[in-house]
């Protein structure tokens, strides 16, 4: 089944052809974060086992007290247990709040109604995200400020102090697609108020009817996105359809990042460079839809592609390069198929191994 937020046969929707394609991306990538609430592989990550002994009178003194498991783990100094515990918590909750207001401004942007999906994308790429990198990052050092200190200025995503283009390129450097990412561009679609065709300024616009601050300034005789007219409205779909799924797929391989990291069994490992391929052929094509690249520089890539990638049938033994065809049908089913017999050639360690090393 496809996406929800993907655009179905006969389905009324406001936005130009021509951005459909990269919707449809955006539903695929979001289903990457979907996913690890649906599926029995991440059930992991909705709790911790804690070794105690004598672990039931315990539990007992602790329900007694009204005192919180956490709170006597850090009385007795088990301070891998309290990060491993708050990870999970952290990441599940955080994650889930980018989805709630990601799925509201995709579902809105498609039915045209632009000043609600600026609004509400705002918080997942300027606040949320930024909680889910430290985590990432360094996640000993966060949770020491948000949980052993506790003050919300020391974890606040607006403290002045945090050094968010360094976060990013730290980020990056864990992420194996980021030769396609730019941790200045990532950084100033998020931050720079300077920026005109940066989150800020825009999205103060569709929140604020009348701003003042001279880098966004209301023009005269004017209400923000009120009297937008046809012109407008084009300008927002470029603007929307080229910096929001950009920072999608950095923001689904930030919390891939936190989770693989923590559920270390092999299916899951396997899973992780599915995913990340995934994405590798969704940011190609994204650059091509939004005019970036060509579908001529494009094909450089994919043939790039097919002379790294060869994967063997196991039920009639031939051996499958990976075209752009492959590559797309992969995109929206997750599924390599076998030029020969029709099989889904992804289905042995063999075959990932073969997609790892391109990700290498």
């Amino acid at each position: 089944m496809r996406p929800y937020l993907s655009i179905q046969e006969d389905e009324e929707v406001f936005i130009p052809k021509k951005y459909h394609k990269i919707n449809d991306l955006c539903a695929i990538i979001y289903d990457q974060l979907t996913e690890i609430y649906r599926e029995d592989n991440y059930v992991e990550l909705n709790s911790t086992t804690i070794d105690l002994d004598n672990a039931d009178e315990k539990l007992k003194s602790l329900d007694k007290e009204g005192k919180h498991i956490l709170d006597w783990l850090k009385e007795n100094n088990r301070n891998d247990e309290i990060e491993t515990v708050l990870l999970k918590h952290l990441t599940m909750a955080i994650t889930s709040d980018f989805i709630n207001f990601l799925f509201e401004s995709l579902y809105t942007a498609k039915r045209g109604k632009m000043t609600v999906a600026y609004s509400l994308i705002r918080k997942p790429y300027s606040d949320i995200l930024l909680i889910l990198e430290q985590l990432f990052v360094n996640k000993s050092e966060f949770i020491e400020r948000f949980f052993h200190i506790g003050d919300p200025k020391g974890y606040d995503p607006s403290n002045r102090a945090i050094n968010r283009l360094d976060i990013i390129e730290q980020a990056l450097s864990k992420i194996r697609i980021s030769d396609l990412l730019n941790a200045e561009h990532i950084h100033d679609l998020r931050y720079d108020k300077e920026l005109d065709y940066g989150l800020n300024g825009i999205t103060n616009h569709a929140l604020h009817i009348v701003t003042n601050d001279k880098r966004y300034k209301t023009e005269n005789q004017n209400l923000n996105f009120v009297f937008s007219n046809e012109e407008d409205m084009e300008r927002y779909y470029e603007h929307y359809y080229n910096f929001v799924p950009y920072l999608l797929i950095y923001s689904v391989s930030v919390v891939d990042g936190i989770i693989f990291d923590l559920l270390k069994d092999p299916y899951n490992q396997k899973l992780r460079v599915v995913k990340e391929f995934r994405r590798l052929i969704a940011l190609i094509m994204l650059m091509e839809y939004t005019g970036i690249r060509t579908k001529k520089s494009n094909k450089r890539i994919f043939k790039a592609i097919a002379d790294a990638i060869s994967i063997e049938c196991i039920i009639c033994e031939n051996v499958n390069k990976i075209e752009r065809a492959d590559c797309e049908l992969f995109l929206e089913t997750e599924l390599l198929l076998c030029s020969k017999c029709g099989n889904n050639i992804l289905s042995t360690n063999e075959a990932v191994d073969a997609i790892e090393q391109i990700l290498k």
